[in-house]
């Protein structure tokens, strides 16, 4: 088990809720890399090709910053934001009143949520189902609230080796020599270490694992997939501008591996994206 002592999601939201007020208090949007924002671009690309179209009804659990949420509201969906971290909502809030965005922003949680069963078209999470110690019961929430028909979508990052390991360990390196070189080895230690020990929890559970929860929580058609092949890496600006332009180039082939679903591509992979479709009746074959 890594993170919080107490083991799930519930034990690390004083930490989650912390982040949300320090960005609150720095009246900034979350930071992303230039690695980041090419990431999540074409996540956004493969959200398009694979959900149902718009103007589909959308929840998002575990909303964060919204940053997907808001994409989709562009592309006309309607959508609705549920996190349990109040300062959390209001980032989401202010992100959405930037790109001038409507949506429904709701304070609760995945154990419990406050809708009517077959409420939505679309069910989403982006990073949170590895948080929680008994994910078979939240994605069994998550799948009441989806209408017979609809659509559940998940980003799941959970603890395990992936190519991330290996950019973790580069990351690690940089701080190592990064604090060696300004005379603090000791820091620079701590700070590797940290990457190593998350402050929150994250589960190791299989794909075979959330595929079976999936499964019992009503949901056929289920696809789990890796995703982006490449790290995000700590880069000096001057380094990290053409290593993005050069991901850039190569996104013909990067596409090819989200697709591609092979054992080899679900063991590299960074994350699963994993979703299937609630049907009324459960038949025996997916």
């Amino acid at each position: 088990m890594r993170g919080n002592e107490r083991g799930d999601a519930r034990g690390s939201l004083p930490i989650f809720e912390r982040q949300w007020r320090e960005m609150l208090a720095a009246e900034t949007e979350p930071e992303f890399s230039a690695q980041e924002q090419f990431f999540a671009e074409l996540k956004c690309e493969a959200l398009t090709t694979i959900l149902p179209p718009p103007p589909a009804t959308v929840l998002e659990c575990g909303s964060g910053s919204a940053e997907v949420s808001a994409f989709l509201a562009g592309q006309g969906y309607r959508c609705t934001l549920l996190d349990a971290a109040p300062a959390a909502l209001r980032v989401a809030r202010r992100r959405f009143a930037r790109a001038g965005h409507d949506a429904g922003f709701v304070l609760g949680n995945v154990y419990d949520l406050p809708f009517a069963d077959g409420t939505f078209d679309i069910l989403t999470s982006f990073g949170l189902l590895e948080h929680f110690a008994d994910t078979d019961r939240v994605i069994a929430e998550m799948v009441r609230v989806i209408r017979p028909g609809g659509m559940f979508f998940a980003d799941i990052v959970p603890a395990r080796f992936s190519v991330q390991t290996v950019g973790t360990l580069f990351n690690a390196g940089v701080r190592i020599l990064y604090h060696g070189a300004l005379g603090r080895p000791g820091h620079g230690l701590h700070e590797a270490g940290r990457l190593f020990r998350p402050d929150f929890y994250e589960n190791s559970f299989s794909l075979a694992r959330y595929r079976d929860f999936m499964r019992a929580a009503g949901l056929r058609g289920i696809v789990i997939r890796g995703n982006r092949p490449v790290p995000v890496l700590t880069l000096p600006d001057a380094v990290e501008r053409p290593y993005v332009a050069t991901l850039r180039r190569a996104r013909g082939l990067w596409r090819r591996f989200d697709e591609a679903g092979t054992p080899l591509t679900n063991w590299w992979g960074a994350g699963w994206w994993a979703w299937g479709v609630k049907l009324p009746r459960n038949p025996r074959t997916s």
